[in-house]
């Protein structure tokens, strides 16, 4: 079996690029929160109406995998991906330049759509061109996406500090985003058009539509649960907002260090097992959250190991999908957006939890949502197991 040192260049080039993109991407999104109070002084609103903006941002992301689907089966995946990055560049760049609401929510749209695109087509491309350890491989870009989701709020701050300019680094990362398109036309490695020797795609199974579930549940437990953790600390563990704030960043570098560790842990373990592992210590993250309300070092130990386990997840359930679809993008992209209906729905549910019945009701939820990840997991085991035996 080939490591990854004994393959060609090209796919090393093209998950290079991919790594830059995904870094670009989490740098902007990122840094859309900490840019909200500049972005409502430029629409003359109260900041809480900016909150539309994730909304918006995450029903183009819902909506780019019936876009990529298709596309990405008559274009193929390069074109779908650099589609993507110039459309978020473009968004990013009106939602920073916007003087109304609607047009910035309406940008946040199209830089969702753009991300949607980046998200499916990138991520498959890579899992196509690593196929005998797509997990790992997955996992090691997706650390880039984690690192630019750190930086990002720092480069927002700096900016505002050091320039008094604190949409430059919004700026700078949507001009990097175009920069990265022609790189990627002129030395992107194609994929092979099917990852599985030429068999056709795979309608999508009973178990793949319980991946989408799975996904569905846990994009919105992490995103919701992210989304919050600030206000979440403040309100569970008395932090003042300083220190709550360092705990969210605590949060994404846990979840980047623990994508870390499935790269190395990926070329030793089944993609199945890794899923598997990283869940479990994603319920005894949320045991803990729940043990732990009111109590401050406790509850942060609990966010990070939540953060340590949701790290692999994603990129290890996607390899899983794109396995099972033979590395048709249309199928991937299905499950795809099925799965981050979970970041329109939860964000919304978490709140209303947390302000009208507290941090214990938040932690009651994350502890069903993770105990649900680990039984839709023996599921879609039974499911392949029974399959299996079947042909």
């Amino acid at each position: 079996m080939a490591t990854i040192d004994q393959l060609d260049a090209a796919p090393r080039r093209t998950l290079a690029l991919a790594c830059g993109v995904f870094l670009t991407a989490g740098m902007i999104l990122a840094g859309l929160g900490p840019a909200l109070p500049q972005l409502a002084l430029n629409v003359g609103y109260d900041i809480a109406a900016l909150g539309w903006l994730f909304t918006a941002f995450s029903a183009g992301v819902v909506l780019a995998q019936f876009v990529a689907g298709a596309a990405s089966g008559r274009f193929g995946l390069r074109p779908v991906l650099i589609a993507g990055m110039l459309v978020m560049s473009a968004g990013t760049l009106g939602v920073t330049l916007g003087a109304s609401l609607a047009a910035v929510l309406a940008c946040a749209l199209l830089a969702g759509l753009g991300f949607g695109n980046v998200l499916a087509a990138g991520n498959v491309l890579v899992a196509g061109l690593y196929p005998a350890r797509s997990a790992a491989v997955l996992n090691g870009a997706n650390v880039f996406f984690g690192i630019g989701s750190v930086a990002g709020p720092a480069a927002v701050g700096l900016g505002g500090a050091w320039l008094g300019l604190p949409l430059a680094s919004l700026w700078a990362g949507a001009a990097l985003l175009a920069a990265l398109a022609p790189a990627f036309l002129a030395g992107a490695a194609r994929p092979p058009a099917r990852a599985a020797g030429g068999a056709p795609a795979a309608r999508p199974s009973a178990a793949m539509w319980l991946m989408g579930v799975l996904l569905l549940v846990y994009i919105g437990t992490e995103v919701g649960f992210g989304a919050w953790v600030t206000v979440y600390m403040i309100s569970s563990a008395r932090l003042a907002p300083p220190s709550a704030a360092l705990v969210a960043s605590g949060f994404w570098l846990a979840l980047t260090v623990g994508r870390v560790l499935a790269t190395l842990l990926g070329m030793r373990m089944s993609a199945a097992g890794l899923l598997l592992t990283s869940l479990l210590g994603l319920l005894a993250g949320a045991v803990l959250l729940n043990l732990s309300v009111g109590a401050a070092g406790w509850t942060i130990a609990a966010v990070l190991l939540l953060g340590l386990s949701c790290g692999p997840v994603f990129p290890t359930i996607l390899a899983l999908v794109t396995g099972a679809a033979r590395g048709d993008g249309g199928t991937a992209s299905l499950v795809l957006a099925l799965g981050n209906c979970g970041g329109l729905v939860f964000p919304l549910v978490i709140g209303l939890l947390l302000s009208r019945y507290g941090p214990a009701a938040v932690a009651g939820l994350v502890l069903s949502t993770s105990g649900s990840t680990v039984l839709l997991v023996a599921v879609i085991r039974r499911l392949d197991g029974a399959a299996a035996r079947a042909a």
